[in-house]
């Protein structure tokens, strides 16, 4: 049987603004869960410890990874025949978009609550920022 996407553009817009939120719902939680959970060290850079460089890339990798992806897949959208399959495509690439900020974002947050280092916990902030500004809009 066939996935069905909402061919009407104002039901497929508002199913992607509800995945949107709900992605990022998820670090939004978890962030001010551990927030409030884990004891504060303030941005401690200097224990030597190899992951104060590995999560912040990761996080960046998730970034480049998002914003290259997107453009891989939604390249030649505009090839397909039917609207239907356009929009299941343009789903797809979206959702992977979310998903890229979304992972690193959480890896971040659990490692905060390990290490009670804010580094990782603005890395996380900013990569819920940059999934918020990733907002379906009306173009």
């Amino acid at each position: 049987m066939e996935r069905r996407t909402p061919t009407a553009p104002r039901k497929f817009l508002s199913t992607l603004t509800l995945l949107h939120m709900a992605l990022t719902a998820g670090p939004i939680v978890v962030g001010l869960i551990f927030y409030y959970n884990t004891p504060i060290q303030e941005y401690n850079t200097t224990q030597g410890d190899i992951f104060i460089y590995i999560f912040p890339l990761i996080g960046l990798i998730g970034v480049l990874a998002s914003t290259f992806m997107f453009k891989a897949l939604t390249k030649n959208i505009g090839n397909k025949q039917r609207l239907q399959e356009k929009l299941a495509s343009y789903q797809s690439a979206s959702l992977i978009r979310y998903a890229l900020l979304e992972g690193p974002a959480l890896l971040n947050l659990v490692w905060f609550s390990n290490t009670g280092n804010l580094l990782y916990l603005t890395v996380a902030g900013v990569l819920v920022l940059l999934l918020l500004l990733q907002r379906p809009t009306k173009l």
